[in-house]
């Protein structure tokens, strides 16, 4: 797909009204595949409409938001929030498996946005593209000195063995973001389980603990030695005298 800063004016309104229709889809699709109670989807017929329409238009997004300059990863200097890896094309990928208000439709949104305004402020360069007879002409040069190759291309000549076409490499890059996507996962998770198993060594050694007290205790008052038992009181017998 032509960058974006190789376009003509139509072409440069073309996608980004179809980055800007992509867009509503996604926000309808969050709007009617809202969960009740129970967990179950509460517009079921209108979640699967918008889920139909975003699939047919996700292919040719990525490549409109790729050609934007937005790869795996966003350049460098260029995040606006450290906390979350903005750029990433990948991430369109997501939509069904987030949810409204859990930080990835946040990352989604933000990613066609970004790529809406790229479009956007190329668009005067895109005017004056359009009306340069120079424009043309470098694009016919480029179709004349590529045409055959193309073609040859296309009936076999010319590839070289273990070549990697577009598509491939960016499935290899979307299924490598997922493993690290995955990666980050299991560490966090390692994380929390260790923090669990440290607070149940604290308690198990904070009850160690007191048992060691109260059985420290019962030692001591059984070891205590008994009180001397005392004489009764003579007074308190009664004197038998002879009669």
């Amino acid at each position: 797909m032509i960058p974006h800063d190789n376009l003509t004016v139509i072409r440069n309104r073309f996608r980004a009204h179809e980055l800007r229709e992509f867009r509503k889809w996604v926000e309808v699709w969050y709007e009617r595949s809202d969960r009740d109670a129970d967990d179950v989807v509460v517009d079921w017929e209108g979640a699967q409409a918008a889920r139909s329409h975003l699939n047919r238009m996700l292919p040719r997004i990525m490549q409109i938001v790729h050609a934007a300059g937005f790869g795996e990863t966003a350049p460098a200097g260029t995040v606006s929030d450290p906390g979350i890896a903005l750029g990433r094309a990948h991430v369109l990928q997501r939509i069904f498996n987030s949810r409204l208000g859990d930080g990835v439709d946040q990352e989604i949104f933000d990613v066609i946005d970004m790529a809406i305004g790229v479009y956007d402020s190329d668009l005067a360069p895109a005017l004056l593209r359009s009306i340069n007879p120079l424009y043309y002409a470098g694009r016919l040069m480029a179709f004349v000195t590529r045409g055959p190759r193309r073609f040859l291309r296309s009936l076999g000549f010319g590839r070289r063995p273990g070549s990697v076409d577009e598509a491939r490499l960016l499935r290899l890059e979307a299924v490598a973001a997922r493993l690290r996507e995955v990666e980050d996962l299991i560490d966090s998770r390692f994380g929390t389980f260790q923090d669990h198993q440290s607070r149940h060594r604290a308690d198990l050694a904070r009850q160690l603990a007191e048992l060691e007290e109260r059985l420290d205790f019962v030692e001591r008052v059984l070891s205590r030695p008994e009180e001397p038992k005392r004489l009764p009181n003579g007074s308190d017998e009664k004197i038998i005298t002879p009669v």
